[in-house]
């Protein structure tokens, strides 16, 4: 099963509408794909239209039982968040193996053996985001054009390397998404190219009104055409070239 983390620390930086769209570009070209909602504020729970008001994530990884899964779309599953999920970030502090709840439920979850997992990380390096650090094979960083982008991208790569140690030797960082650009601004040129040289850019997605509305309005799914859909498209091409 190949699973991949999409996390960056620093909030803002449409994290979770890409893994969002890279599901659900990917499921339309075939791919089976199950998106986990690893964030208490439940974005991307909401950005599909759908609620669990019985925070059966929170109940799956409290018990490390397998992982409820709710159809979207053909070949697209979804594992909902709740706000309660932030109860496990204190509740899992003194129990050992804390980091590997996420691994014990994702194996007890019935999926397809040739699904591709999304962990929408949530935007911090508790445990949380640990959890997912800590079963993902690949790293996908959003990181929106602003003037910290260097410094939190140090940070996390700081902790991906002591995750890589101490309890994921096969987590690698697949690159780097810039996202809401707007390529006519040189802040946007000039942070692409700093970036570009401690890891690989997996594209450029312009900011857009439309994909914005659908994630915000839960009509994600129904979305067809946009300037986002085109730029992450390519991220998708990428993807497909790295994926078995």
């Amino acid at each position: 099963m190949n699973v991949i983390a999409i996390a960056n620390q620093k909030g803002g930086t449409a994290k979770t509408t890409t893994a969002a769209v890279l599901g659900l570009l990917l499921s339309r070209r075939g791919r089976r794909v199950h998106l986990i909602d690893m964030d208490p504020q439940a974005s991307l729970t909401q950005a599909f239209g759908r609620e669990d008001e019985t925070d059966r994530l929170y109940v799956s990884l409290k018990d490390r039982a397998g992982l409820p899964v709710d159809a979207l779309a053909p070949n697209l599953t979804l594992t909902p968040s709740t706000i309660e999920l932030g109860r496990l970030e204190t509740e899992l502090l003194p129990e050992p193996g804390r980091e590997h709840y996420l691994r014990a439920s994702l194996e007890r979850t019935s999926l397809p053996a040739n699904s591709l997992v999304l962990l929408d990380c949530p935007p911090s390096l508790g445990i949380l985001a640990v959890n997912g650090l800590a079963i993902a094979g690949g790293l996908i960083v959003p990181v929106q054009p602003g003037g910290f982008e260097l410094y939190a991208l140090a940070r996390l790569e700081v902790t991906v390397e002591a995750v890589h140690d101490r309890l994921n030797p096969d987590l690698a960082v697949l690159g780097i998404v810039l996202t809401n650009c707007h390529r006519r601004r040189k802040i946007t040129g000039r942070v692409e190219a700093e970036l570009g040289r401690i890891q690989v850019v997996l594209g450029t997605v312009r900011a857009d009104a439309r994909l914005l509305y659908a994630t915000t309005n839960g009509t994600l799914r129904n979305l067809r055409r946009s300037n986002a859909l085109d730029d992450y498209g390519v991220v998708v091409d990428q993807l497909d070239r790295m994926l078995p």
